[in-house]
């Protein structure tokens, strides 16, 4: 991004249309720092469900190893 020609460019604007242009930037961060926080919270929420699915999968096929044990014994 050409920094230098935006602040040219802001420069030029009166002082009302810069600080609208600005506060609509500020707004619009604001709302991308939001999403971007969600999404972590739900990264997060997905990797712990990951974490107890393994868990579960584990418990599972230990179970199904000792069923099959006992049905070779009977």
């Amino acid at each position: 991004m050409d920094f230098k020609g935006l602040i040219d460019h802001y420069e030029t604007l009166p002082k009302s249309e810069l600080i609208e242009k600005l506060v609509f930037k500020n707004a619009r961060l604001l709302t991308q720092d939001n999403v971007i926080e969600k999404l972590e919270d739900e990264k997060k929420r997905l990797e712990e469900l990951e974490q107890d699915h393994q868990k579960l999968n584990g418990k599972l096929s230990e179970e199904i190893k000792q069923l099959k044990e006992r049905g070779n014994d009977v």
